[in-house]
Order: structure tokens, then sequence, then C-alpha cells
């Protein structure tokens, strides 16, 4: 039963006692003061001076408690129940016994404004109350019980009826107010846990970097959250509220949302739909899109709920690992082709040399083993530039300065793209210097220079410009090719067509151009960008049609001395005598090799593979000075015959050749300048001459 008196004023004031006193107050002057003057005026013709002075005071009392609102609350309250406990006992000696009623009007008042705990004490002091003024003989005349003949015995069966009356209805009304104090108090409860779960939820929802918004089933928006309201550029909610889908984008994307829209009130959802959209900006974005039916307490469909994610990004990340996938599964072919074509071509551009050498040729015959030479020169260029492309070219980095490349490079340039096209350079004059191949890099100045030619048919401007970057971790983060950290910059500009986005997303595909047939082969640019990469450089390109395009290369600075220049070398002689063991699986390049090493002194034994070579060695009586050994053949590789080799005749000495330098171990070698390499095709003279380099290495 705690709960009977969970409200009593003593021991908590609440917003509903203060109101309820409020207007207690309020109603009592407006009543007394229309009771005032009859009663008053009744009073006084009586002769009852004593009732109009009580009547007078009541009022008083009544109207300073009304505007004494800095009183506390408990003082007002005792002091209103005390004016009427005074009037009622003022009735009781003056009135008569229908003044009791002022006492039931006691206890109430009491039970109302302070609680039970206080109805119940003025009910008990009620009931004395009445018993005393009957017994001492202060009630007013008519107020003894008409049927008993002694007066005491009748107040107090009067004191006693009225006690259990007055009781049992202060307990009833204590009773209610405290049931409906308990539930308020749980509706409010209730209210402020659903506000501040409200709050949560809300926070939570402007916090999510999501789209998510509600429409009714007209398509206005209801709510939507902040990452909302940042991509329509609104700043309050209250600005998108009841707008729709056609007054906050294009028309064409409009009509298609709309259309979802109505899928889904319609009942049938729409889970991770991935859809071109526009950001804040209107660009282009890509959004994942997740609609459902917003449904109330019966299941009826009210509205939509609708949660976008922008996943632009992913989308772009996506299209370059296939860009980055193409470009290898490609690459691979690219080099594989080139392997083989490289081994053709070595027959072809040996044999075309030693034609020519022979003597007793007639012009005729000269002149057509000369245009064979001069195509397979060509070839060999072709093949260089799938190898470039497929990142499969043996690099040779030194320390370099990017300026002194551009000078070197400048006039040659000149002369190619024509005299109607004006070439500036734009060098930094403390220019860091770079880690690159000179000769791969004047192949990227070159092909670059050429594609800015041609995009300039009637002439025009094309800027070489060479600086010092800092690229930093918002630049690397929407370029994901590049590292963090000081690079040199080198940028070629034009003044041409430009480029449409859809040529500029594929530029650096192998066999992708824009050039009429037979104009280019396409692979220009992929040479470029694999050389780049190689590097460890990056590439990108702006472009835009009718304004020119810009391609951006950042190498990564090292800091270095350039070494000093190394004065002019006395060519080695190519002719020795040294037992060499030629191991190549391809018959052509096998012969040629073979007359070409004997033909400059050499005894040479040939093998098929790597295991007939270790065979042969094996079988050998004398010593062995070199193995010359292609890379890729069957059943063993070149690496492996040479391991197996140095591990038995350590002083053997190893130069190796191959069409493409795919090959791990090969690289790896290079790369520490423990294996020598001669890249096909080659020329008798030029194989001649490294394997005198190699025999004279120290």
């Amino acid at each position: 039963m705690k709960w009977l008196f969970a409200q009593d004023l003593a021991d908590a004031p609440t917003q509903w006692h203060q109101k309820l006193l409020a207007l207690t107050l309020r109603v009592g002057v407006v009543l007394g003061a229309i009771v005032y003057v009859p009663s008053v005026l009744a009073a006084w013709r009586a002769g009852l001076l004593g009732l109009v002075a009580l009547d007078t005071i009541v009022l008083g009392a009544v109207m300073a408690l009304y505007l004494g609102k800095q009183w506390p609350i408990r003082v007002r309250a005792t002091a209103f129940c005390l004016i009427v406990y005074v009037l009622s006992v003022g009735l009781l000696m003056t009135a008569g016994s229908i003044s009791q009623i002022y006492l039931f009007g006691f206890s109430i008042l009491a039970t109302l404004l302070l609680g039970l705990r206080a109805g119940l004490y003025a009910s008990g002091l009620s009931a004395l109350t009445l018993l005393f003024l009957g017994a001492a003989g202060l009630a007013a005349e008519g107020m003894a019980h008409p049927n008993i003949a002694e007066p005491l015995l009748g107040w107090t069966v009067i004191s006693l009826n009225f006690a259990l009356v007055n009781f049992l209805l202060t307990l009833a009304v204590g009773l209610v107010i405290s049931a409906l104090n308990h539930a308020l108090e749980r509706e409010v409860g209730a209210r402020q846990t659903l506000e501040r779960e409200r709050a949560f939820l809300r926070t939570l929802i402007d916090a999510i970097p999501d789209l998510i918004y509600t429409k009714d089933l007209s398509g206005r928006y209801v709510i939507g959250n902040q990452a909302t309201l940042t991509r329509f550029k609104l700043e309050v909610e209250s600005q998108l509220a009841g707008k729709t889908v056609f007054d906050m984008l294009p028309p064409e994307l409009a009509t298609a949302i709309n259309a979802q829209d109505l899928e889904v009130v319609a009942g049938r959802p729409i889970l991770n739909h991935e859809g071109l959209s526009v950001d804040a900006e209107g660009k282009p974005a890509w959004y994942q899109t997740i609609k459902v039916p917003l449904r109330d307490t019966q299941g009826e469909i009210t509205g939509i709920v609708c949660v976008g994610r922008d996943i632009t990004e992913r989308k772009n990340l996506e299209a370059l690992l296939r860009q980055s996938q193409k470009m290898e599964a490609v690459g691979r072919l690219a080099g594989g082709v080139a392997h083989d074509f490289n081994n053709m071509l070595t027959v072809i551009s040996g044999y075309s040399e030693q034609l020519l050498e022979s003597p007793g040729l007639d012009a005729r015959t000269r002149n057509a083993v000369l245009s064979i030479s001069q195509a397979s020169d060509r070839a060999a260029t072709l093949t260089r530039q799938l190898l470039g492309f497929s990142r499969q070219t043996i690099l040779q980095p030194q320390v370099t300065d990017l300026n002194a490349v551009v000078t070197q490079t400048s006039s040659m340039l000149r002369r190619l793209i024509g005299e109607d096209i004006a070439l500036k350079t734009v060098m930094a004059p403390d220019i860091a210097t770079v880690m690159v191949d000179p000769g791969q890099l004047d192949q990227v100045l070159l092909n670059l220079a050429v594609n800015a030619r041609d995009a300039m048919p009637t002439g025009g401007r094309l800027t070489i410009e060479t600086a010092n970057v800092q690229l930093g971790d918002d630049y690397v983060a929407a370029h994901l090719d590049c590292k963090p950290g000081p690079h040199v910059m080198l940028a070629i500009t034009d003044s041409g067509v430009g480029m449409t986005p859809e040529v500029l997303g594929r530029i650096f595909e192998p066999f992708f151009t824009t050039k009429t047939v037979g104009a280019g082969t396409g692979l220009g640019l992929a040479m470029v960008f694999g050389i780049v990469q190689q590097s460890g450089g990056c590439i990108h390109v702006y472009s835009e049609p009718a304004h020119g395009t810009t391609f951006k290369i950042y190498f990564p600075a090292v800091g270095r001395k350039l070494a000093p220049p190394r004065g002019a070398e006395t060519p080695a002689p190519v002719r020795g005598t040294e037992t060499v063991l030629l191991v190549e699986d391809e018959e052509g390049v096998r012969a040629l090799a073979l007359a070409s090493l004997t033909r400059h002194g050499y005894h040479v034994m040939a093998a098929v593979d790597g295991h007939d070579a270790l065979q042969t060695l094996q079988a050998h009586d004398g010593s062995i000075q070199l193995i010359v050994t292609d890379v890729v053949m069957p059943r063993m590789s070149g690496p492996a015959l040479a391991q197996a080799a140095l591990t038995r005749w350590p002083k053997l000495k190893v130069l190796f050749m191959s069409g493409y330098t795919d090959d791990a171990v090969v690289r790896h070698g290079l790369l520490q300048g423990e294996v020598s390499f001669i890249q096909k095709p080659f020329t008798p003279a030029g194989l001649a001459l490294k394997v005198r380099q190699v025999l004279d290495q120290v």
C-alpha cells in the first residue's frame, strides 16, 4: 500500500499539485467573491456579525494565497486547507448542521492538495472538531439528534457517523487520486523513455554517413538524416519535408526513382540496388539503395524507408582492378608473343647480317636483304613496345637529371613534331634526381610528343615542364597507384583537341587507338604506362574536349648526386678461343648462334635443353668457360641449369638470353648484378661482343 502515499505533497511536490492548487485558488477567489456579497448581507440582517467578519477574513486570506505565488507550495496548500477548516468551524457554530459539508470539503481538499495521508488526518480532525463543538455546547441550534434525549449521546452518534462517511469518502478520493497519479507517472516515464530512445536513434541516424529518409505514400519526403540534407544542399529538415524526388533531382533520374518507389509501395522491397545518380555537386555518383515498405502496427503500408550508400569510390576501385587485371592478362599474352616473335627475329636479323657481310652480292640482292634487315629492326621495335607495355623490359635505371634528359631530347622532338607546333620547356632549376632508365625515358617523351602532334593537326603548343612536388596522403588516397613523399613531376601539355571521358578511360589499354587504320598500333601509351610503372612512378591524364591534354608523370625523388660521365671506351675484341656451351631449344636460333660464335673463334658445344646441357658438361673432359643459355626451355629452365652447373663447377660463367624477362630468378639476379643477360633479337656481332664481355669479367 505504499503507492497510496507516493504522491503526498509532503514527500514530493509535483507539477500536478502545482496546477491543482493554482486552479483551486483561482476558483476559490472567483466563487468566494460571488458568494461573499449575498452571504454577508444575509448574515448582517440576521445579526451574525461574527459570520460577516469570518467571511471577510476567509476571502481576504484566499486572495492573499492566490497572489502569493512566491511562497512554497506546501505553505500555500496547507494554509488554504486551514482556511476551509476555520470557515467550516465558524459555520458550524453559527449556521447549523448544513455546515458539516464544509468539513467534508476540508478533508477532500486536504486529500487533493496535500495527499491521502493529510486527507486522513484532516478527516480525523473534522470528527474530533464536530464532537468537541457538540460536547462543549458551541454548535449552532438544531445540531442535536432529534430522537436522542441526551445531548452528549446525540453528538457522539452524529460525530461517529460523520467520521465514518468522511473517512470512507476521503479514502475513496485518495485511492482514485493515487491510482491516477501512478498511471500518470508510468505514462510520463514511458514518454520520457520514448523521447530518450527517439533522441538516441535520431543522433545515431544523423551520425551515419549513409542517406536515410522516409516518404509517405504520395512520394513526399517526411524525414531525412544529415547525410540526406547534405546531398540535397539543405540546412534543416523542414526544407526537405513535403517535397518529392521531382523537386530534388533531374527529371529523367527522378522518373526512374519514382518508379522504384511505386514498386515498394506495392509491397515489393528493393534490396541492394546499385544505380547511377548524382552527388551534392551534380556529378555522377553510384549509390547502393535499400527501400522497404514502412508499416503501421496493423501491418498496413504507410510509406517508404530508404537507405542509400555512396559507392562511387568502390566502383572506381572495381574499375581500376578490372583495368589492372585486363592489362596484366594482355601483358602476359604480349610477353609470350614477344618471346616467340623475338626468336624468329633473331634468326631473320642474324642471317640478314651474315648475308650483308658476304662478298660478291649484287646490288639487287643486297637491297632485298637490307629491306629484310630493316623490316626486322622495325619488328624488333614493336616487340620492345609489347615488352614495355607488359613491364617485362629489363631496365637499366641510374640516377638521372630529368632536366638533362628533356634538354637532350628537345632538339629531336622539335624535328619530330614539325614547325607548326611551338615547343616550350619550363624546367625547375633545383630539380631533384630520380632513378630511371634514360633510354626508356626518351621513349616516354617521344611517344607522348607523337600523340600530342597527332592531337594538333593544324598546329599548336607543346609544353614540357619539370618540378619538385610533394605527394600528400589526400592525393595518394585519390590516386592509389602513387606513393606519398617527394617526387619529381614531368608534365607534357598540348593545346590539341582533347579527349572525351570515354576515350580518357581507355587510353592506356593496349591496341586501343582513335587513329585511322594503319596510323597507329595502340601500343605507344600502353608502353609509356608500363615504363612508368616499372620505374616506380605513376602517371595521370587530364583532358577535356577542345581544351587540350596534360600528362603528369611522377617519379620518386632519390636525392643522390649524378655519377660522373665516363670517358670513351675502346671496344673490346670480339674474338676468342674459349669453350662455350650453347643451350637453346629453338633450332633456328641455336644454329645461328652456333655459327656466329664458331666464326668468331670459339669452340662451341650445343645442347637442346637443360638436361642435355648437364649431360654434355659431365661427358666433356676439358674445361668449359661459359654457358650461353635460353631462359625458358622445356624440362629444365636456364636458371635451374645455371644453379645445377655452378654447384659443381663454380668458376663457370653464365650468359642468359631470352625474348622476354618475366622470370623471377633472372630478374632477381639482374637486380643483384649477378647475372649477365642479352635480349632477343640480337645480331651475331652483338652476341659475340656480349660473350666476350662476359668472359672478360673478373
